[in-house]
């Protein structure tokens, strides 16, 4: 997906696909960092496990999106619980 000159993949959390799909700032064999701090689902925050190139049912996080149309860089891994299948 090539959003205002840069390219993204759509990622699908592993663990509920009844949620939000995630931008991540890369391609579909690099995707590289989540535009948002929820891309990052595992490792403690630091990592993350993603269906990529698939939407859920609540649509693309409008954070991700948000953040790609500024132009903005990807978020940093940060330490949050995450959830584990």
């Amino acid at each position: 997906m090539n959003i205002a000159g840069k390219e993204y993949v759509l990622g699908l959390d592993r663990n509920d696909q009844h949620l939000v799909t995630h931008l991540y700032a890369g391609t579909f064999a690099d995707p590289g960092e989540p535009m948002c701090v929820r891309g990052w689902n595992r490792a403690g925050g630091h990592g993350y496990s993603i269906f990529r190139n698939n939407v859920g049912d609540a649509g693309i996080c409008q954070i991700c999106m948000r953040r790609a149309l500024e132009g903005r860089k990807p978020v940093p891994p940060r330490d949050r619980k995450t959830k584990w299948i």
